[in-house]
């Protein structure tokens, strides 16, 4: 690639995930030939203005940009000034690997590559708020939908033997499959041995249990000593260390991703607790004896959170109330 204005439009079509996969290599082999062009590729991207970004993958993900990565960086001694920028570039590094879910994570990759000898393993968090969903692509091209107030974590060394995924909350999961190279997802309740599938895991802490629904492939649970196959169209489900596994509609319980929220047989109680997630507002259920109430229902997240309570008041005994912008009160119906 000659020229400066050649270089600019390339790694600005990279940005609008505009590049092919014969040029994305070539602007990468640019990257490997000096220390000065990851430099230039730097401030290019220091100025660039997210907001005009045309690809509308990376508009939708724009709360992942905005997502504090806490690295705690660790450096040889006195360092030469070429190094010094470079550690003063490794956080917008962690942006580039959040937006290098639009066009792919060779680019972002080489930079963890090149780095990581001279330091500690260091950990990427993307943390995804009450109200909003995002969408990571991971550097071996394993592709995470991760939903409201949930966050995933993965190593600077991902590439290295081992993929290992920490994750809290919800999400969905479409694996890439490599040889030798396992890929596993640790929640607080039991890890999950990935062998390239498509799979769901609910693993928030507040639920009184942790759920994993296979779609596609095949995975294995490992909680203490044992190590539990699960089939597609299962759900293994863990409560208060006790497991079990039922056949279920597995494709249903990653709606979600698709603002579809599909729910069979679960409590009034996680119901209104994911409502509170979905639409970032706070409900407060003022009698006891609803929780325990089993609702069944479908409804997509462009409706209203007033459309929402409203369809509920029809049919279950409750009615509901705004006290401030954000905050309702459920109460039964007399």
């Amino acid at each position: 690639m000659r020229g400066n204005d050649n270089i600019q439009e390339k790694i600005r079509n990279y940005f609008n995930g505009q590049l092919n996969a014969c040029e994305e290599d070539e602007l990468l082999q640019w990257l490997k030939l000096d220390e000065k062009n990851k430099e230039c590729f730097f401030h290019f991207k220091e100025n660039l203005d997210v907001q005009k970004i045309e690809h509308p993958l990376l508009q939708s993900s724009y709360a992942e940009l905005k997502s504090k990565l806490l690295i705690n960086q660790q450096f040889s001694s006195n360092p030469s000034g070429r190094l010094r920028r470079l550690q003063l570039s490794f956080i917008r590094v962690a942006a580039m690997l959040l937006i290098a879910a639009v066009s792919g994570f060779a680019i972002a990759y080489l930079f963890i590559e090149n780095n990581t000898h001279k330091s500690e393993v260091v950990w990427f968090e993307t943390k995804v708020p009450r109200g909003e969903k995002s969408q990571l692509l991971l550097p071996d091209g394993s592709k995470v939908w991760i939903n409201s107030e949930s966050s995933i974590s993965y190593p600077s060394n991902f590439m290295e033997g081992n993929r290992e995924i920490r994750m809290s909350g919800e999400a969905y999961f479409e694996v890439e499959k490599l040889q030798n190279i396992p890929f596993t997802v640790e929640t607080h309740a039991y890890n999950i041995r990935v062998l390239g599938t498509k799979f769901n895991v609910m693993a928030y802490s507040d639920f009184n249990r942790t759920e994993t629904s296979l779609i596609e492939g095949k995975i294995e649970i490992h909680q203490g000593k044992q190590t539990i196959p699960v089939d597609p169209g299962q759900t293994f489900s863990e409560i208060d260390d006790h497991f079990s596994i039922k056949t279920t509609n597995a494709n249903l319980t990653a709606r979600w991703k698709d603002n579809i929220f599909d729910f069979d047989r679960i409590t009034f109680k996680e119901l209104v607790i994911r409502l509170e997630r979905w639409y970032d507002v706070d409900i407060e259920i003022k009698n006891p004896e609803l929780n325990g109430i089993i609702y069944s229902g479908i409804f997509k997240n462009q409706e209203t959170i007033w459309q929402v309570l409203n369809t509920f008041q029809l049919t279950l005994p409750i009615r509901y109330k705004r006290v401030d912008f954000r905050k309702f009160i459920i109460e039964k119906n007399q």
